[in-house]
């Protein structure tokens, strides 16, 4: 039997990820993540970085999957799961038109039961996966199959910003009703399950460029107030928390 939670994050995913030609939803989306290309570059660095000759699991693998980098970066093998059976069917496609069935695979799976051996992947990543998840059930399978010495990387967003916060109240059409975007006492429980964690977090003022972003010098606005955010969360470390969103390594 299939939880209800389970089946509703399966049911909002497989809609959405259908709904690649809408325009309505896309432009949505676009709108709000057009700031996001810093935290997008130096997380894909660093999958880059730890991906040769290694074998990977990607949590979520649809729309925006690394899985192709990866394997495309000499990684021995790329495995990613999904709850949502039209985003992996979408992935193996993909997979086939790049050629780089040999080295990947696409599995409907639940992300907080794998269906893995102990230690066996040397790298873990997702982008705004983990705050889908029941934390406690996921960070147990996660530390099972890593290997020692492995890496784990995940972007997620965090849930202390009022005013992010009010934005997503009144968009609620835009994710799904269990998702729980991080607190600071998530990030707590991370560092019980992997001491070493390490946080980096992104955007503060930088969400004051939105209302620019189709004007000229937009990137580099982003780019300039971006500095600004590490030297706020620098000098003010209690700041970290309302940012939008974070970088985990584990």
């Amino acid at each position: 039997m299939v939880d209800n939670k389970i089946q509703k994050e399966k049911d909002f995913h497989n809609q959405s990820f259908n709904q690649d030609e809408n325009e309505e939803y896309l432009g949505r989306r676009k709108k709000f993540y057009s700031i996001d290309f810093n935290i997008r570059n130096t997380y894909q660095n660093l999958l880059l970085a730890n991906s040769p000759n290694n074998t990977i699991l990607e949590y979520g693998c649809g729309p925006g999957s690394y899985s192709f980098i990866l394997a495309q970066n000499k990684a021995k093998k790329v495995i990613g799961i999904d709850i949502s059976e039209v985003a992996i069917e979408k992935a193996k496609k993909t997979a086939q038109e790049k050629n780089l069935a040999n080295n990947t695979e696409f599995i409907v799976m639940n992300a907080e039961e794998l269906d893995f051996n102990n230690n066996y992947f040397d790298m873990i990543c997702g982008t705004a996966i983990l705050h889908h998840l029941d934390l406690e059930k996921s960070f147990k399978e996660l530390s099972r199959v890593l290997k020692s010495g492995g890496r784990a990387i995940f972007i997620e967003p965090l849930g202390h910003n009022l005013f992010i916060n009010l934005y997503r109240k009144l968009t609620p059409s835009m994710r799904t009703e269990d998702e729980h975007p991080l607190l600071q006492k998530d990030l707590d429980k991370i560092k019980k399950y992997f001491p070493n964690a390490k946080f980096q977090y992104f955007y503060l003022i930088t969400l004051l460029a939105f209302p620019f972003r189709k004007l000229p010098g937009f990137k580099l606005l982003v780019k300039f107030l971006d500095i600004l955010d590490k030297i706020l969360f620098t000098v003010f470390p209690f700041l970290r928390k309302y940012a939008w969103q974070v970088i985990i390594q584990i």
